[in-house]
């Protein structure tokens, strides 16, 4: 057990504005270094069966060949309506090469050959494609696939819930400690809060690689204990947040059991264990990501102190007289206005480059959640502000009453944080507007010779004519006009394309450029009925890209 002291005994060395510098430098440095590194994607160079082949005899495997070293995610042959067939057994993967054997024998018919696998960047990638045996491809404009979700995602929801929870309350012990001056008879409690969620921080953080990985391949209720799945998990980045954020949170439970406050210790393990949410995650790393890092970093720090604080506070009414607690709540008042301050302009910066316009806050369901998020939020605020304005003022005056008041003010407190919490996790499930908004799209009728559509982004619009607009061999034709409507010449334009309710992923086309204002592309990917959804990035120049999401409806 700790002794009750008082955790300031360490000294002028941890004025409060070195301890600020300390930690924003180290997070600056580390954000810095996060886009250093330039991975390559995995490509397919080549696969047997081929695309579009026909076949005289059934495959006994089936075999993908790309550019470097994957990991599979997940290979299946599907028939016409969407079921898997061949009873696969454990693919194996020799160099660059993936095998699937095949147990059964392929009946004469047209089968659909989809894959995801993750490169050497820890990105999933993966395609789809065509191919027959023993007569020719048949039209696949009437297939149907079920939804590919998996039960998975909830409990990795659940882990994560836990994880946030654990590392905001950690993280908030140890910096609460550092900021302020608590009575001897509140230390203890922070430090023994502290332990818990470091403890709970550091499970959380392990059970992230393996319950991810048992999401990637969309396993059974035994999955987590499959080494497959803990392949897949230690593959992706799950890995490298983890091996920030446990080592940080066995550094704070080591700081919490020490008998005085030990401040670089305590600063070590707040910035690796919050730093482990710099890796992973649509905020954190959408671009630029050094200044996204940074924002999602003051977020966390800033809502870990108010978090951690609310218990300390709630027991000092119980401790102390109500005039000692009237000073705690005001000495934690006076720096949480610069707290509240610093995370009410991260969060704005952090929602504007997710959500880019208020529009998506109600038009998408990335919005929406943000939107609960918020909402809850100026609750809490409400809460925050009527603690201060009115309980704390009446706390230094010596009402007992107050006392009561105030903690049943904290208790609502406490429980709207963790519906923020939750809110928050939650927005990990769907994609941000950034990536996912899909452009205006003028629809026309099954059958119809062509199906045109338009998106903006960044004073620039890309129109897209796809035809025959139905599933099969579509030819894709991309012009980009500027701010005042005039016709701009791009340098290049790539493109992605995903069908996410077949769990068709990752399939990466370079459109050709026709002339200085056209781009053209031929593809035969779009083999499924359905919303497809796809990316066009454009390259105005070497250093200029811009993403147009847009989605299309196919028959």
């Amino acid at each position: 057990m700790l002794p009750a002291m008082d955790p300031l005994s360490v000294g002028s060395r941890w004025h409060h504005p070195v301890v600020i510098g300390f930690w924003l430098s180290f997070l600056i440095a580390i954000s810095g270094m996060l886009p250093s590194t330039v991975w390559g994607h995995a490509v397919l160079l080549g696969s047997s069966p081929a695309a579009d082949q026909e076949l005289s005899e059934p495959p006994a495997e089936i075999e993908l060949n790309f550019n470097e070293n994957v990991g599979p995610i997940f290979i299946k042959v599907l028939d016409t309506s969407g079921a898997e067939v061949g009873n696969p057994t454990d693919w194996r993967v020799e160099g660059n090469d993936v095998f699937l054997p095949l147990s059964d024998t392929l009946e004469n018919g047209t089968y659909i050959l989809t894959y995801r696998v993750i490169s050497a960047d820890t990105h999933p990638v993966g395609s789809t494609f065509l191919f027959s045996v023993g007569e020719p491809l048949q039209d696949m404009s009437q297939a149907t696939i079920s939804d590919s979700g998996t039960a998975w995602t909830w409990v990795v929801a659940i882990n994560r819930t836990l994880l946030y929870g654990s590392v905001l309350l950690a993280a908030g012990s140890a910096l609460i400690l550092l900021l302020m001056s608590w009575p001897p008879s509140l230390w203890q409690p922070i430090a023994a809060q502290g332990r818990i969620a470091a403890v709970t921080a550091t499970v959380t953080y392990l059970l992230s690689v393996g319950l991810g990985g048992a999401e990637m391949v969309m396993g059974s209720a035994a999955a987590l204990f499959s080494a497959d799945s803990w392949r897949q998990g230690l593959q992706s980045t799950l890995t490298p947040s983890a091996l920030l954020g446990v080592p940080g949170a066995l550094l704070l439970l080591l700081a919490f059991r020490r008998p005085t406050v030990n401040a670089p210790l305590l600063l070590i393990g707040t910035a690796l264990t919050t730093g482990g949410f710099l890796i992973t995650g649509h905020a954190a790393t959408a671009p630029p990501v050094w200044l996204m890092a940074l924002a999602v970093a003051i977020h966390l720090v800033c809502g870990a102190c108010w978090f951690a604080a609310l218990r300390p506070l709630w027991l000092g009414t119980q401790t102390e007289s109500p005039v000692e607690a009237g000073k705690l709540m005001r000495a934690f008042s006076q720096r949480a206005v610069w707290v509240v301050g610093a995370l009410f302009l991260s969060g704005t910066l952090i929602s504007y480059i997710q959500v880019e316009t208020i529009g998506n806050l109600v038009d998408s369901d990335y919005g929406m959640r943000l939107s609960f998020k918020v909402a809850l939020f100026l609750v809490v605020l409400g809460i925050a502000a009527l603690n201060k304005h009115r309980y704390t003022p009446r706390l230094e005056a010596g009402d007992q009453q107050a006392a009561e008041a105030f903690r049943r003010s904290i208790r609502r407190e406490y429980v709207l944080m963790m519906l923020i919490i939750t809110a928050a996790v939650s927005l990990t499930l769907p994609s941000p507007p950034r990536t996912a908004s899909a452009g205006e799209t003028d629809k026309v009728g099954v059958g119809s010779e062509m199906i045109v559509l338009s998106g903006e982004k960044r004073g620039y619009s890309v129109r897209v004519e796809i035809t025959p607009g139905r599933t099969g061999e579509n030819m894709v034709m991309f012009s980009f006009t500027d701010a005042n409507g005039a016709e701009t010449e791009m340098q290049r334009v790539d493109t992605i394309w995903s069908l996410p309710a077949a769990g068709l992923e990752g399939v990466e086309r370079q459109a050709e450029k026709m002339s200085p204002m056209m781009f053209h592309l031929t593809t035969s990917d779009l083999i499924l009925p359905g919303t497809w959804e796809f990316t066009v990035s454009a390259y105005v120049d070497d250093f200029t890209k811009i993403n147009f999401p847009l989605q299309v409806e196919l028959r």
